[in-house]
C-alpha cells in the first residue's frame, strides 16, 4: 500500500479484493484502483473514500488465516496449474525491475498480499512467501478473472482450469480477455480445438518467437488435452519422487519438485533445494564424488526414520548449523554404488546466510518441514527415486 494511505481508503482495497473474488468486479478494476493508491494525494484519498462510502461500500473484510481461504479447501486445479507455473517462471527473492520498468519480486509479483501495497527496490522476501504470493495471486486473482472472461470454465475439469490459468498468468487477463482464443470459446466452439489451435500462437515475446514459450505452451495445451479425471484407486503404494525444474534462483540454486507420488499419482508437492550454490551439476551415482557439494545423485534411496534433535514432534529443537530440528535420513539403493553418504532431508535453516546444502535436499520452511513428516505419517514411503533425467 501507498506509505501514506489514508485508513479508510485502505478499507475500500480490502473491499474490492474481496468483492474482486466474488466476481463482482473484474481484475481490471481492481487494478485500476491500487493504481489509483499509488497516484492520488492524501486529499484526494479522502475525497474519494467520503465519495465510496456515500454510496454504501462494503466492509473490510476480517482478516483471513494464514491459508487465505477460510473453511475451504484448495480447489483442484490449483495444484496442476502451480506446478506448470513454477516449472517455467523464475522466482528472485529480491525485488528486481521486470522488463517494463516495474518493480518486480518472487514468481513476477508487483503487489504484496494486503495490506502492503507495491513491491519497492531493496524489498527481500523469503521462499515461503515468495510461494505464497504466487498461490493467492493464482487463487484470488487469475482463477476468478478467467471465470470472469469465460464463464463456461467454471464447469470445466481441473486440468483445463489449470492449463488457462497458468497462460493468464503468463501473458495477463489484458491479453486474455482480447484474445481469439476467448472469443471462439465464447462462440460456442470446441474448447479442445480452440486450445490446441491457439496456444500454440502465444510464443512470442516483443514479436520475437521464443523457444521457452513454445514449450510452455506445449505444455499447457497437453494439460488442457489431459485425461480429466483419473480414475479413483485407493492407494496401495506410495514413495517420494525428487525432479529438477528450469527455473534457477536468485541464490543460484536450481528449483527442485519432492513429490509424493500415490499409484502414480502426485498428491502432494514442495520446492527444495540440494547441493550448494555454484555446485549444482546433476550426476548419476557412480559420477557423484564425497565432497563436492551437488546436489544428491540420481537412483534410488531408502527413507530412513525421522529423526528428531529435541524429541518427537519438538519443532523448536536444532542438529546444528543448518539442520533445523529434524532429519530424514536417505541410504543410496542404486543402481551402483556411490561416494555420497550423510544425505538426509531436512530444513535448510540458515538459507538466509548460507543457502544451499552439501548435498541433502532442503526444505524452504517448517512448515513444508511439517507437510513432509504428515506425508512420511499418513503414506510410509520407503524409498525416494531421484530422477534428474539423466541416461547412463
Amino acid at each position: 500500500m501507498h506509505p501514506q494511505t489514508h485508513p479508510t481508503f485502505a478499507t475500500v482495497l480490502a473491499a474490492a479484493e474481496e468483492a474482486a473474488k466474488r466476481g463482482t468486479i473484474t481484475p481490471h478494476q481492481l487494478a485500476a484502483l491500487g493504481r489509483l493508491d499509488e497516484l492520488l494525494t492524501d486529499e484526494q484519498r479522502r475525497e474519494f473514500t467520503e465519495l465510496w462510502r456515500a454510496q454504501g461500500s462494503p466492509a473490510a473484510p476480517s482478516p483471513a488465516p494464514a491459508d487465505g481461504r477460510p473453511g475451504l479447501a484448495d480447489p483442484a486445479w490449483l495444484a496442476p496449474a502451480l506446478g506448470i507455473v513454477q516449472d517455467f517462471e523464475g522466482c528472485r527473492l529480491q525485488a528486481y525491475r521486470c522488463p517494463a520498468g516495474v518493480p518486480t519480486i518472487g514468481w513476477g509479483a508487483t503487489r504484496y498480499l494486503p495490506p502492503r501495497g507495491a513491491v519497492q527496490m531493496g524489498d527481500t522476501i523469503t521462499q515461503t512467501q515468495a510461494d505464497e504470493l504466487l498461490r493467492r495471486d493464482l487463487l484470488d486473482l487469475r482463477g476468478p478473472g478467467l471465470f470472469t472472461l469465460l464463464p463456461v470454465a467454471a464447469g470445466w475439469a481441473p486440468n483445463r482450469i489449470a492449463a488457462l490459468v497458468s497462460w493468464a498468468y503468463n501473458v495477463g487477463l489484458g491479453a486474455v480477455e482480447e484474445s481469439t482464443l476467448r472469443r471462439r470459446i465464447l462462440a460456442g466452439e470446441d474448447p479442445a480445438q480452440v486450445v490446441a489451435e491457439e496456444l500454440p500462437r502465444w510464443n512470442k515475446a516483443d514479436g520475437k518467437a521464443l523457444e521457452g514459450l513454445a514449450r510452455r505452451r506445449a505444455a499447457e495445451v497437453t494439460l488442457f488435452l489431459g485425461a480429466a479425471t483419473p480414475p479413483a484407486k485407493p492407494p496401495t503404494e506410495s514413495q517420494l519422487r525428487l525432479t529438477r525444474t528450469q527455473v534457477t534462483d536468485s541464490r543460484g540454486l536450481v528449483a527442485l519438485r519432492l513429490e509424493l507420488m500415490e499409484n502414480g499419482t502426485r498428491t502432494g508437492r514442495l520446492l527444495v533445494v540440494s547441493g550448494a550454490p555454484g555446485a549444482q551439476r546433476f550426476r548419476l551415482g557412480k559420477d557423484s564424488r564425497a565432497g563436492s557439494l551437488e546436489p544428491l545423485p540420481q537412483g534410488r534411496w531408502r527413507i530412513e526414520d525421522i529423526a528428531w534433535a529435541a524429541g518427537k514432534d519438538n519443532y523448536s529443537g536444532n542438529w546444528g548449523p543448518g539442520l533445523g530440528p529434524a532429519s530424514v535420513p536417505l541410504t543410496y539403493l542404486g543402481p551402483g554404488t556411490t561416494q555420497r553418504s550423510a544425505i538426509e532431508i531436512h530444513y535448510d535453516a540458515n538459507q538466509g546466510s548460507s543457502p544451499g546444502t552439501a548435498g541433502c535436499v532442503g526444505l524452504n520452511s517448517i512448515a513444508d518441514l511439517k507437510t513432509l513428516v504428515g506425508w512420511l505419517r499418513r503414506t510410509d514411503p520407503q524409498v525416494l527415486v531421484v530422477d534428474w533425467g539423466i541416461t547412463a
